[in-house]
């Protein structure tokens, strides 16, 4: 991190200003789909929509110049340390009809306690920011620690429950519902830029980027927030949504093709279809082992 504390200019203020605007962008447009998609009587939906409401502000400091700058900048971040301790909130929420007691007592206990690190945090971010003092330099890089461990082990925590009690394959889930597949791709992201966050912190990239300007957790923190608006609800009703649809596929024997020719069957897997004689955007219906065109295409349920 640098010394220099004020509004950074030249290549860092291009690179904060496209940062602080990709976050607050993607923010406003995950709110918009929240609020048209959640239901008021889940408080769920509620917390979702007040995590993104609350990092907001932390997305426009960049237009203030100094004094206000130091100012803004730091009140703005105490509503993106909430709503990062909310994120964490919302995946133990998520994912506590998958936990035992102990686990799920133990994940929102260490939760709570982060929280006076977070006091310090926001203190050392107003008095650093302000040209106070320099405990920012101290708490910083701490704050992967403090952040980011309750949703490492969310993400691994799913893709364990996903092969251990549905067994669905990674395909064969992104087949039945792309919008998980999305989240599970946005949570493996979140991670990735979670690592190489911790390393921009710790100096790897120091040669590559104007000095105190660290857009990573931006990109991370975007991820993890599209992972609790794709899908609004907790993992086990989405997941029993889409084993629901899964069993009356294999009950009604339908099997789909894919615009690539490729059958995707509960019972014989994916099979090649050659020589397939239909007209142009048509699809093919597979019932009970008989074959026969469809004039028009066979859509999937919304799952």
């Amino acid at each position: 991190m640098s010394d220099h504390t004020g509004r950074p200019t030249g290549e860092g203020l291009v690179l904060e200003a496209w940062g602080q605007g990709l976050m607050i962008g993607s923010l406003l447009i995950m709110a918009a789909i929240t609020l048209s998609n959640m239901k008021k009587h889940i408080l769920l939906h509620k917390l979702i929509l007040a995590e993104l409401i609350l990092a907001m502000g932390h997305g426009t400091f960049i237009f203030l110049q100094e004094p206000a700058y130091g100012w803004y900048l730091s009140v703005t971040a105490i509503g993106l340390n909430v709503s990062w301790a909310l994120h964490n909130v919302i995946a133990w929420m998520k994912n506590r009809p998958f936990l035992s007691r102990r686990v799920s007592m133990i994940y929102i206990v260490t939760v709570i306690l982060c929280w006076p690190y977070w006091i310090v945090e926001i203190y050392a971010n107003f008095t650093y920011f302000n040209n106070i003092n320099n405990l920012f330099h101290t708490t910083r890089p701490l704050e992967p620690i403090f952040r980011d461990p309750w949703w490492v082990f969310t993400t691994v925590s799913l893709f364990y429950t996903i092969k251990r009690e549905y067994n669905f394959g990674l395909w064969e889930l992104v087949f039945i519902s792309p919008r998980f597949g999305v989240m599970l791709a946005s949570m493996c992201l979140s991670i990735a830029f979670i690592v190489v966050d911790t390393c921009s912190v710790l100096n790897a990239f120091s040669d590559s980027l104007p000095q105190g300007i660290e857009p990573f957790w931006k990109l991370s923190f975007i991820f993890k927030c599209l992972c609790d608006t794709v899908i609004l609800d907790d993992f086990k009703t989405a997941l029993d949504r889409m084993r629901a649809y899964w069993l009356r596929k294999q009950a009604s024997g339908e099997i789909l093709l894919t615009n690539a020719n490729t059958v995707r069957s509960p019972h014989r897997g994916a099979q090649q279809i050659e020589d397939v004689e239909s007209a142009p955007g048509a699809h093919r219906m597979v019932r009970n082992n008989k074959s026969f065109s469809m004039p028009r295409v066979v859509l999937k349920d919304d799952v």
